[in-house]
């Protein structure tokens, strides 16, 4: 009894070996399914064949939706690896033509591990992606429940040309984050530049984080230099919008041998946190509990 049939175009075989995973693991919960492969011209065909007996017959009923959800989800995985790779070097190189091969190529990485749900992603992203995904499974999962011979060119074109926007809308998030993340290396590289050229005028800075997210300054010998440290930009120290790039600016101007902070438990800003450990790099120690850290939760230090 033929459970399913997939033919494909592409050279690439993985689905044999996927499909094969899959008929295996029925295998080891005694559903006796086989699996078999051919090429017609220029198609592949591959088969999931279960052995018609009335035990493996009985067997396969109580495993029946869960091998076609399963089946469902690697014809999805191909579908991306192959087809849809081909679709989005193709929207790359054609509507992004200022990018290189390399950004191509990284971008294209990127969209195909998010598809498969790997990857990091912002809340809006995941939820086209999300939602695209779902749609594309139980648009396998529906054909399959009428049809066991699922050819994925012929699928692609018919039953999922619908989705190619959603397709086209993730690219172009894809790029757009991954000019600002270029854009931001690209800055950071040139304030680390600026640090190591610049003259140090401290030797080590401490920068404390209060329990309210304020920051206070001190030089290698633990003396107060907030109010100097700060005076030559003009602001107040207390939480507002500006304050963390008011210490950055500092920082940056000041190049300091060595910083020290104090507290991050206690920022109000990660960001501002990152920044810094990205351009001060080993310059920089978190310190992770010494006796003024222990005491900023309690006392103002002065």
């Amino acid at each position: 009894m033929i459970l399913l049939t997939v033919g494909f175009s592409k050279k690439n075989r993985d689905i044999y070996d996927r499909l094969d995973e899959l008929c295996m693991y029925f295998r080891e919960k005694g559903v006796n399914i086989a699996i078999y492969d051919n090429r017609v011209s220029d198609m592949n065909y591959i088969k999931c064949v279960l052995k018609e007996t009335e035990k493996d017959m009985k067997a396969f009923e109580e495993y029946s939706d869960m091998f076609y959800i399963y089946a469902a989800n690697v014809i999805y995985e191909y579908i991306v690896n192959n087809y849809e790779a081909e679709q989005i070097e193709h929207m790359l190189s054609k509507n992004y033509d200022y990018l290189t091969n390399e950004d191509i190529d990284l971008i294209k990485d990127r969209c195909i591990m998010s598809l498969n749900g790997m990857g990091m992603f912002t809340a809006d992203n995941l939820s086209l992606i999300i939602s695209r995904k779902n749609t594309i499974l139980k648009t396998i999962e529906d054909y399959l429940e009428e049809n066991k011979e699922l050819i994925i060119d012929g699928f692609i074109t018919f039953r999922l040309r619908a989705l190619s926007n959603q397709l086209k809308m993730i690219v172009d998030r894809m790029v757009e984050e991954f000019i600002v993340e270029k854009e931001y290396s690209e800055f950071i590289k040139l304030l680390k530049y600026f640090v190591d050229i610049q003259d140090s005028k401290y030797q080590l800075i401490n920068v404390f984080i209060q329990n309210t997210g304020e920051y206070q300054i001190k030089d290698e010998q633990f003396m107060d230099i907030t109010k100097e440290f700060f005076e030559d930009f003009n602001i107040d120290i207390k939480i507002d919008a500006t304050i963390h790039d008011m210490l950055l600016s500092a920082l940056i101007t000041y190049a300091p041998k060595k910083i020290v902070i104090h507290g991050v438990e206690n920022t109000v800003s990660q960001e501002t946190i990152d920044t810094i450990q990205n351009i001060f790099a080993d310059r920089l120690t978190l310190c992770k509990g010494c006796d003024f850290c222990k005491s900023i939760n309690n006392v103002i230090l002065t």
